[in-house]
């Protein structure tokens, strides 16, 4: 089967014994990602051994393959769109922030378990604190409804904004995120977005689209002070933080969201922090990648 080969081509790479910690970011379109390269800093700054690829799986594949990755000698997973709402569902257990996101972006195997956590919610944050980007009491805007809006919408609500608007092309699907996180949360489809955005301190896109459109309406005016984020980080300016800053906000890439989250999945799985100075070096070596 074609997943049955990818794991082995996987587990096969880097030249190194087989005792070696194995793992993995497992999505669809996985093969520019730089979760290998970040994770391959880290084992060299903190001298441990560690194989990661980035294995693109479908869909209809992915049950099969965490099947096997239990019986399997695997530290853990990275899980990337479209599996972490399924990764949740299909964990042997969750940690409180997976379990109250719905979606998990970490698997950690153990004793023939894979238990599911979610690191995106504290590495969506990470950034913002690190600029003190204040969001307690102060209306929000999401963008998208699948696995990354479900961690997004969490952290905002562990940061007691004012409100969160779920803006969605098809709003079915951003319907039941907002019943999810409660009556400080309400959906809306786009064309009905523009006053949410007008009125918003933060507008974070959470779809794969921001690189390819604007995404918001032409000559919006965005509140002065105001912040868009966009977790893609490539291209480093996307179309979407482009508008935004032609619309009166700041705006802010993905890459740093996703070497945090790539931190809280080495602590899960080794138990230490990386350093704050190795972090530090990772932005810089990515920032420079992408200018």
């Amino acid at each position: 089967m074609p997943g049955r080969r990818r794991l082995a081509r996987a587990g096969s790479v880097g030249g190194v014994d087989a005792m070696t910690p194995r793992a993995a970011l497992i999505g669809m379109t996985v093969e520019h990602s730089f979760s290998p390269r970040i994770f391959a800093a880290f084992a060299a700054a903190l001298r441990r051994p560690l194989r990661y690829a980035a294995i693109p799986v479908r869909p209809d594949e992915f049950v099969e393959l965490l099947g096997r990755a239990r019986r399997g000698r695997w530290l853990g997973w990275n899980v990337t769109a479209p599996h972490k709402e399924t990764a949740a569902l299909l964990a042997d257990g969750l940690d409180p922030v997976a379990e109250a996101a719905g979606a998990v972006n970490v698997v950690r195997f153990q004793a023939g378990r894979a238990m599911g956590y979610n690191t995106d919610v504290a590495g969506f944050l990470e950034p913002l604190q690190r600029r003190e980007i204040a969001l307690r009491g102060r209306p929000a805007v999401v963008l998208g409804a699948g696995g990354a809006a479900r961690a997004v919408c969490e952290a905002l609500r562990r940061s007691s904004v004012a409100g969160i608007t779920i803006i969605n092309r098809t709003l079915a699907h951003a319907e039941p995120l907002a019943e999810r996180f409660g009556a400080g949360a309400a959906a809306t489809g786009t064309d009905a977005a523009a006053s949410a955005l007008a009125e918003a301190d933060l507008i974070v896109n959470a779809t794969s689209a921001g690189a390819e459109t604007p995404l918001l309406p032409p000559g919006l005016r965005l509140k002065a002070g105001s912040w868009a984020c966009d977790l893609a980080y490539r291209p480093a300016d996307t179309l979407f933080m482009a508008a935004a800053r032609h619309a009166g906000a700041s705006a802010l890439g993905g890459m740093e969201m996703l070497v945090a989250q790539a931190a809280g999945t080495w602590r899960l799985w080794f138990g230490e922090p990386v350093p704050e100075n190795v972090l530090a070096d990772v932005r810089a070596d990515l920032r420079e990648t992408l200018s």
